[in-house]
């Protein structure tokens, strides 16, 4: 029978790198509290002498684990480089050099180059944004970023044709191998996710050498520890416990799911579902945690799609290395011959790809994040890891419904309710200002980037946008394509949009009407930002709004969205309101951190205020 897996580490350096684990755990979580590190090394210094004087009550193996776990943790707080500013990492640019030459001589289309650059070197930068959002939302966006997916297939390709070559002296090819596996490393600036399987596969292949084997709880273990030593800041990221988190799916859920139902099978259906659950119910936590959201769709299109990256990837280095070698008098003769498979391959890919996002992608966001959520489906990994120790739970009828635990919890995730859209949702940002009511979103001055019109998570897409700078054009588009919206008003303020007629879009521009007049004919909102070349303009239609609206209940609010150094002039504005021309109907609100407060309690109880 199959030895258990352990969850510990067995060997005696496994539990030294335990000491440096669990020390930069503690240090991750107070690093911000003042002399905290001090008060660590003081601690462990405690423990360390206080149980040299006590009386041995354990075994020897026991009693020499604790004291290198003790030392472990000292040596990392006194020697390690703790460094918490982010790191910016690029691409070598000799790398970046040689794969775009490359790359200039292949069939590929510019979108598919950039899909090519982004498998290659594991970056997202490089795919398009529109192509982003949708990986993003099938849940296979870790297929462009470096990982162990890509480390894996390039070094097992390697490991391959260096077997070929020597097939008596295998560890040629094994130094091969680590040797150019570590340039691709380097060459990718050391990712986390790339790294923590580059010393999987050394710890590994170094082992063999020595016809020793090393269980998966070292490999995390000693991983985890050369990252908390080396590079702190990368400890715990969110990078790292995805990585981690799925590899931990790998080494311990996959062989208790592979248990359950048909134990005795080897397929490669059984093998890659139990896989992509395994990784599904391990990285399920982490992403609803930090980004409030999950693909539950992904789940069936990484079960396809990443074992065709297994296909296309190798194929891909190959066809690199093969159009390295063509002579220049021989570039275009025998260029579009090397690059046939990988083009094929690629094409397949893209066609599987859209086909299966089309039927549904299943990504859920929330608005906050569901620590419920979390918390089960961390029970759920804990009840996989004791399964084996309860006896009662190995009779048949247990064993299937155990297995369907996560598919019932994933189902049950994704019927999850979503918070209910509020009827006046506000968003400040540089320059800008954002009013959503119900399903239609006003965008009030410039956009510095198209995220200004992504809606909040948790909440539907707004089903119209109105907008007043040019600027804001790139975001809107991008959600007309994502949406399908058709309800775009465009206030162009004297702008000339004749050259829209050339396109076919679904925007409609409005004249000279100040965005926020006609909002609703219970209330106008208007927004000024201080600059001395609009007050006229803005003095005139609030006239206008006066004479126009006649409903009993109308309501008029000018938002005065100054600078910070121009709060004086804001607060000026309310007190000499009589005085600038502007009626009473009129309530004037400063716009601050806290604004949407006194604006809906405004339009909803007016006399309040």
């Amino acid at each position: 029978m199959k030895q258990e897996i352990s969850i510990l580490p067995r060997s005696d350096f496994g539990w030294f790198c335990l000491g440096i684990c669990g020390t930069g755990f503690f240090l991750k979580l107070g690093l911000k509290i003042p002399g905290f590190h001090s008060f660590l090394i003081l601690f462990f210094l405690f423990l360390f002498i206080l149980y040299t004087s006590l009386p041995k009550f354990f075994s020897n193996q026991i009693d020499k684990r604790i004291y290198l776990y003790l030392f472990a943790s000292i040596l990392f707080l006194v020697a390690a480089s703790i460094q918490q500013s982010p790191r910016q990492r690029t691409i070598h640019p000799i790398f970046r050099s040689y794969l775009e030459t490359q790359l200039k001589n292949s069939p590929f289309t510019k979108f598919e180059s950039r899909i090519v650059m982004g498998f290659v070197t594991g970056s997202t930068k490089e795919i398009s944004g529109s192509f982003k959002d949708i990986a993003k939302e099938s849940g296979i966006l870790h297929l462009f970023a470096a990982s162990g997916l890509h480390l894996g297939i390039f070094m097992g390709s390697l490991q391959f044709l260096g077997n070929l070559c020597f097939s008596k002296r295998k560890w040629i090819s094994l130094l091969v191998s680590l040797g150019l596996g570590f340039l691709y490393l380097a060459a990718l600036d050391f990712p986390v996710s790339f790294l923590r399987a580059y010393l999987f596969v050394f710890l590994s292949l170094t082992a063999s050498l020595f016809y020793r084997k090393i269980g998966p709880a070292d490999l995390l273990v000693i991983a985890s520890a050369c990252i908390a030593f080396f590079l702190f800041y990368d400890f715990l990221s969110i990078g790292f416990l995805l990585s981690f988190g799925a590899v931990f799916g790998i080494f311990f859920l996959k062989p208790r799911f592979d248990k359950q139902i048909f134990p005795e099978s080897k397929s490669i259906l059984k093998e890659n579902l139990n896989l992509t659950i395994a990784c599904s119910i391990c990285s399920f936590p982490i992403l609803v945690y930090y980004f409030s959201s999950f693909s539950f769709g992904g789940i069936g299109i990484n079960f396809f799609l990443v074992p065709m990256a297994g296909i296309l990837l190798p194929t891909l280095y190959l066809s690199f290395f093969l159009q390295s070698l063509v002579p220049g008098f021989l570039a275009e003769t025998l260029s579009s011959w090397i690059w046939i498979p990988a083009s094929f391959e690629l094409s397949i890919f893209l066609k599987i790809f859209y086909t299966l996002t089309e039927f549904g992608r299943g990504y859920q966001t929330w608005a906050k994040p569901p620590t419920e959520l979390c918390i089960l489906s961390i029970l759920i990994i804990i009840s996989f890891l004791m399964f084996s120790k309860l006896p009662f739970l190995q009779k048949p009828i247990f064993r299937i419904c155990i297995y369907f635990l996560p598919s019932l919890f994933l189902t049950f995730s994704f019927f999850y309710p979503e918070a209910k859209i509020p009827g006046l949702m506000t968003k400040r940002g540089k320059g800008n200002l954002s009013i959503r009511i119900k399903d239609h979103l006003y965008i009030f001055g410039t956009c510095d980037s198209k995220k200004n019109l992504e809606p909040l998570r948790g909440l539907l897409p707004p089903k119209k946008i109105s907008f007043e700078s040019e600027s804001c054009l790139q975001g809107v588009l991008s959600q007309i394509r994502k949406h399908n919206l058709t309800d775009i008003f465009w206030y162009q303020n004297g702008q000339d949009l004749d050259w829209m007629k050339n396109f076919q879009l679904p925007i409609q521009p409005q004249g000279s009407e100040i965005l926020g007049a006609n909002i609703s004919p219970d209330f106008s909102i208007l927004r000024f930002d201080g600059d001395p070349k609009h007050v006229s303009q803005i003095l005139k239609q609030t006239k206008l709004a006066d004479k126009s609206k006649f409903a009993p209940r109308w309501k008029g609010v000018l938002l005065l969205d100054f600078p910070p150094w121009k709060k004086k002039e804001a607060n000026e504005w309310i007190q000499y309101q009589k005085l600038l021309g502007i009626s009473t109907a009129w309530k004037m609100i400063l716009v601050e951190d806290s604004f949407e407060i006194p604006l809906r309690d405004h339009l909803q109880y007016p006399n309040l205020l």
